[in-house]
């Protein structure tokens, strides 16, 4: 996927140049993609009861690692709240992202995601990402249609671009239920992993943008994590993204997810050219 080979390329730039040397300036089209990792069909196995998930507060460190050097670049925040809506029980998420200081005098970003999610069935009402990357500020929203016994969405798309005084709308329709950058990995929290066989994936539909794109979870099993000194049962996971349903696969990032009840994201790691980012579990 394009924004996030973006990212990790602007993200490299962040940490080598100001170790190392001066890495051409890229494009940081999505810079909250890795990051919403390290937060977070339909009728596939899912466990966890999300009807009675309380307030979470989740810190994140944003890590370079290139052999014995580690960098730490950018921190991130997720938060979950229960709210009402008109009535509806809903959860709303918030991840606010930004990088260091040393960071920011090579390219400053102060990122927000937001999703409204209906509690129950975690049905995705409205997305927002608020990115200001590199004095370029962009606002990207969605707002969820559903018709009675349809089994797809539609989304209100709208997107603002002050840069060149632009505000574009959207309508996308889309066969299957649909997600977001934020809202998916609520949904990925709720599956029953210990009844699911190696190697099987989910495949979901995401709005990125003006369009839908395809994101296949797939499952590597059980394993052990370490992180700052202690081990952590987790579940192993590889993302695979792609713009055409299977074709163009990107699948260089890959996700531990704690082995329990909490289902906590603990570490996410993004393959480099030259070394590797990681976001690790930072506590409550």
């Amino acid at each position: 996927m394009k924004q996030m080979k973006d990212l990790l390329k602007a993200i490299c730039r962040l940490v080598i140049s100001s170790m190392v040397w001066r890495v051409e300036k890229v494009c940081a089209g999505c810079a909250l993609l890795i990051l919403s990792f390290s937060m977070t069909v339909w009728s596939q196995q899912l466990m966890t009861d999300n009807a009675h998930w309380g307030e979470e507060n989740l810190s994140y460190d944003v890590i370079y690692q290139w052999g014995f050097i580690w960098k730490k670049a950018a921190s991130a925040r997720l938060i979950l709240k229960p709210i009402v809506i008109n009535d509806v029980s809903c959860y709303k998420s918030q991840m606010d992202a930004r990088t260091l200081a040393f960071a920011d005098r090579i390219f400053r970003v102060r990122d927000t995601l937001v999703s409204v999610m209906r509690r129950g069935d975690l049905r995705p009402l409205y997305y927002a990402k608020i990115s200001d990357e590199d004095k370029t500020y962009r606002k990207d929203e969605v707002k969820y249609k559903y018709e009675k016994g349809v089994k797809g969405c539609v989304g209100e798309i709208t997107l603002y671009r002050p840069k060149r005084n632009a505000i574009e709308h959207y309508t996308v329709p889309s066969s299957k239920l649909t997600y977001d950058m934020l809202s998916v990995f609520y949904y990925l929290r709720t599956i029953d992993f210990p009844v699911t066989p190696m190697y099987q994936r989910f495949n979901l539909n995401i709005f990125s943008g003006n369009h839908i794109e395809y994101l296949s979870i797939e499952f590597m099993g059980r394993t052990i994590l370490k992180l700052k000194n202690r081990e952590f049962p987790a579940f192993r996971l590889k993302l695979h993204f792609s713009t055409d349903e299977g074709e163009n696969e990107s699948d260089n990032i890959t996700a531990w997810i704690s082995d329990d009840n909490r289902r906590i994201p603990l570490q996410v790691e993004g393959k480099l050219a030259i070394g590797s980012l990681k976001a690790i579990y930072a506590g409550n």
